[in-house]
């Protein structure tokens, strides 16, 4: 033995065989990494390595036939010990197996540093995207709407799980109830592959289920069925369908996945339909305490009617813990908080036993260690794993999203909001976020296109359109950009209550250029009032923020005594309790200094600034720690402008805010004594965009 392998050691054949190994390594990783930069699909990567498993042994027994010479391979039998060159062979082999080592330590470095295969989901090319309409109800009473509905939601919960698919959010499809026009519209609008459609039929205990899958680029039915059974089999009639899809668009199912299609939620028919029953309160439009409420007593039902009904549990977990959110931060609720957090914990303790890897249970401890724990590190991993559970998850996305900007890591939370904006592309909160996430980051050049697309497919929002041009100004600094934004201010009427602080804080700009301060006061003033009445006289930050610029300006250019009427609303709102129709919570001390100047103690608000500066600037949270930072910028330059360029530095250099370069080119009037600093104008000659525009209202200084 000892002799063979001696032979083996002479004949170079085990560092061939590492060498081959180590370079065989390396070429997988630039396969996985060409893979998922080019979305080439995983099974390149899998027929690689089978490939190279196959070749490895040709390699060795050639190594052993075979040497390497300067005129070519030989047999090694054939070569005398005198002209064999297996020593120099030898060497040339360490500093192959040097050199592969080298580079791949230098691809772990890359990836490392670019993050290629590190992405929270694992697209391939066979991704499937899926819009799942809500399905209609056919059933006799009006009462079984919630069963329908029901249906919809567990057919969209278990695709969801498969990770070849990505399924549009439900939120997005609610406004295609009932939908009989050109489904391609659809699959253009959200693209997608393909559409979903289905109706349910509910008559006592007989169930029919009606589903096709339509291909949404020409419109043609790639798969139909008709499902006729007993209330008993809706489990089964679910899991047929979603394992049908999933064959007839050929999903590479795991066996992990498989199970989860094949899933029984709970074997008490009574229970599932309180299951049901309770998660169509909750979900109702406009949902509230009350919902929540009666929402807890049904699911209630539901356990104590099957004790091992993990879903049901876990449904529980959601509301008690959203019920906890909004008592936790009510003096005179402290008592019902703590039996709420109670609850959460209770019920999460049943479904983490009952289905531990669940995404649905991993998103519940994930929304427990964020927002009860206020273990934030915890709960981003929580939200990763439940991600890579179920890609679909667009709430896991958007909750990861807000902690990668809380850590720093604005990319990441960039990335993550746009894939939750591809499952919802709807105007609510993901799309808020990921306008935000752009704004911040200075990506104008890719707010515009979300801006136009909301604005197409939601024309009676008018701020959608009016934005588009402002971030487009922004973006590049042209006169005609800003003709372009200014024109669509002036032909934009606001009819809805959110285009208001939108259009007319834009509008804010261009009669400010104009100077037609008159026109944007006499259309602003008194929107505070109407926004508190909505919120049981809450308002958020950056509402108290506009009404004291607003107070500034008019102290300046209009009505004293009007000016101190604003300013003593302001005070009364910012420092008002929180209760339960708080919507947004913030630092109250950040408002206080300009509140003090403009009431004329110039001394203490320049104390108040220092001592709450350091405070906002360490301030993590978002959105409400990025505005309270432009705010600070803000106050600065009102308060002590020698400081307010070094402000503008540290938070722009340093931390996430609103506040910017940009912003502060196109908005001069909120920043009067800043954009006249002498380093503040270098930078506006240094960058280019700016120049002609502010010259042209004599904000350069020659």
């Amino acid at each position: 033995m000892n002799k063979f392998i001696g032979e083996l050691k002479r004949r170079n054949v085990i560092k061939a065989t590492i060498s081959y190994v180590v370079f065989a390594y390396a070429l997988l990783q630039i396969i996985a990494l060409l893979v998922t930069i080019l979305e080439l699909g995983n099974g390149v990567s899998k027929v690689a390595l089978i490939v190279l498993i196959i070749a490895l042994p040709f390699w060795i027994v050639f190594a052993y036939i075979y040497e390497w010479t300067p005129t070519g391979f030989k047999k090694t039998d054939n070569i005398s010990e005198d002209n064999s060159i297996h020593e120099v062979t030898s060497k040339k082999l360490n500093h192959y197996i040097i050199g592969g080592l080298v580079l791949l330590i230098l691809l772990l470095v890359v990836d490392r540093v670019y993050d290629f295969t590190g992405d929270m989901i694992k697209t391939s090319a066979k991704t499937q995207v899926i819009a799942v309409l809500p399905f209609s109800d056919e059933s006799e009473s009006e009462e079984d709407d919630f069963f329908s509905t029901g249906i919809y939601k567990e057919i969209v919960s278990r695709l969801s799980n498969v990770k070849d698919f990505r399924i549009i959010a439900r939120s997005a499809m609610q406004t295609y109830k009932g939908y009989e026009g050109d489904l391609s519209t659809i699959g253009k609008r959200f693209d997608a592959n393909y559409i979903l459609q289905a109706s349910v039929r509910r008559n006592q205990d007989k169930v029919r289920l009606t589903a096709s899958l339509v291909n949404a680029k020409n419109n043609q039915t790639e798969w139909s069925n008709i499902y006729d059974g007993e209330l008993a089999d809706v489990f089964d009639l679910q899991t047929d369908m979603a394992t049908k899809i999933a064959q007839q668009l050929q999903a590479n199912l795991s066996q992990e996945e498989k199970d989860e299609l094949n899933a029984k939620p709970t074997d008490n028919l009574k229970a599932y339909e309180d299951y049901l029953l309770g998660r169509h309160v909750v979900t109702r439009p406009n949902a509230g305490f009350e919902e929540y409420n009666e929402g807890v007593r049904i699911l209630e039902r539901a356990v104590a009617a099957d004790p091992k009904f993990a879903s049901a549990w876990n449904l529980i977990v959601e509301i008690q813990s959203v019920r906890y959110d909004l008592l936790k931060n009510d003096p005179n609720n402290k008592e019902a908080a703590e039996e709420a957090k109670k609850a959460t914990y209770d019920a999460f303790e049943k479904a983490n036993a009952l289905a531990p890897n669940d995404p649905a249970v991993l998103a519940s401890k994930a929304f427990i260690l964020k927002n009860i724990e206020q273990d934030p590190l915890g709960a981003l991993s929580a939200f990763e794993k439940t991600i890579e559970q179920n890609p679909s998850d667009y709430n896991s996305l958007k909750e990861a999203a807000f902690l990668y900007t809380m850590f720093d890591q604005p990319l990441k939370s960039k990335a993550a909001l746009e894939k939750a904006f591809a499952l919802t592309q709807d105007n609510g909160y993901i799309s808020f976020q990921l306008t935000f996430a752009y704004e911040i980051m200075g990506d104008y050049d890719k707010m515009v296109p979300v801006l136009e697309k909301l604005a197409k497919y939601y024309p009676e929002e008018k701020h959608y359109a009016v934005e588009a041009k402002y971030y487009q100004f922004l973006s590049d600094g042209k006169i005609s950009s800003f003709n372009d934004f200014k024109a669509t201010i002036e032909n934009t009427t606001t009819e809805f209550p959110w285009d208001e602080r939108a259009v007319k804080n834009k509008a804010m700009v261009v009669a400010m250029f104009d100077n037609k301060f008159e026109d944007y006061h006499n259309k602003w003033h008194g929107h505070m009032a109407a926004h508190t009445v909505d919120h049981n006289g809450w308002v958020c930050p950056l509402v108290a923020n506009d009404n004291l610029n607003e107070a500034r300006l008019v102290l300046t250019m209009g009505s004293k005594q009007m000016g101190q009427q604003i300013l003593q609303q302001v005070e009364d709102i910012v420092l008002r309790p929180i209760n339960l129709y708080s919507v947004c919570t913030f630092n109250p001390d950040v408002y206080l200094p300009k509140l003090d100047y403009l009431r004329g103690d110039e001394a203490k608000a320049k104390q108040k600034l220092d001592e709450v500066a350091l405070t906002v600037i360490q301030n993590k949270s978002f959105p409400t720690g990025a505005v309270e930072r432009a705010v600070l910028v803000q106050a600065a330059d009102m308060i002590a402008p020698e400081k307010a360029y070094s402000l503008y530095k540290q938070v722009t250099d340093n931390t996430i805010s609103f506040v910017s370069f940009e912003s502060i080119c196109t908005d001069p009037w909120t920043f009067p004594n800043l954009i006249k600093d002498p380093r503040f104008q270098e930078e506006i000659k240094a960058d280019g965009r700016f120049v002609d525009f502010l010259d042209s209202f004599g904000l350069l200084l020659k």
